[in-house]
């Protein structure tokens, strides 16, 4: 039934031409393995797909990952270089399956879009806080020259692992250690000035 459904999802967001081609499709499912032998990748296929059907990018990966657990990893890398809009989607989307390593999930969509690091970080640790320094472990080791994006955006979100955050830093990337300190403080400081600032507009009469 829910594969049904979905199938009914995906083809009301298909422009009118495209329905003919699919008139023979008795499934998303079947959609999707048909664009796998043509391609003899999964990853491929599912490119493929999401860049031709955009407004049914979800639906999409949703089957991709159902019918294909094992490559969830290779698919996320896929996106992040063939649709990297839709990596924090795919991310998201990856990282709620349960059973997911999500270590891998990390690692393989940061390994393949290294300026998304900080999204992909963001996203994992919001889905599994209990693992924050796992995901950061991996995230470090992964991309080391995306410290300063990671700081920004874990410091921000999530200012109470901020001395855990620093002390990975400092084991796992040393050089890059000073300078994430002085990001902290840097933000902490322009935090303080509108803090400073809206106290003082809200006294005005």
């Amino acid at each position: 039934m829910r594969l049904v459904a979905n199938y009914c999802v995906l083809l009301a967001t298909l422009s009118l031409c495209s329905l003919p081609a699919l008139a023979g499709q008795a499934s998303l499912h079947d959609l999707l393995e048909n664009q796998v032998a043509q391609n003899n990748s999964v990853p491929k296929a599912v490119s493929i797909l999401v860049q031709n059907y955009p407004n049914a990018s979800e639906v999409i990966l949703n089957e991709a990952y159902r019918s294909y657990p094992d490559a969830i990893p290779k698919i996320i890398s896929g996106i992040a270089q063939q649709q990297p809009g839709l990596l924090s989607l795919a991310v998201d989307q990856a990282l709620k399956l349960p059973g997911v390593d999500t270590d891998a999930v990390v690692q393989a969509a940061i390994h393949a879009d290294p300026a998304c690091s900080d999204v992909v970080v963001n996203s994992a640790v919001n889905d599994e806080p209990a693992r924050f320094s796992q995901i950061m472990t991996v995230a470090l080791s992964t991309e080391p020259l995306a410290v300063d994006s990671i700081v920004q955006v874990t410091a921000e979100q999530h200012p109470d692992h901020i001395n855990e955050l620093l002390a990975l830093v400092k084991k796992l990337v040393p050089d890059q250690a000073d300078e994430a300190i002085a990001t902290v403080k840097a933000m902490f400081a322009l935090k303080k000035e509108d803090d400073v600032s809206a106290q003082q507009g809200a006294r005005q009469p």
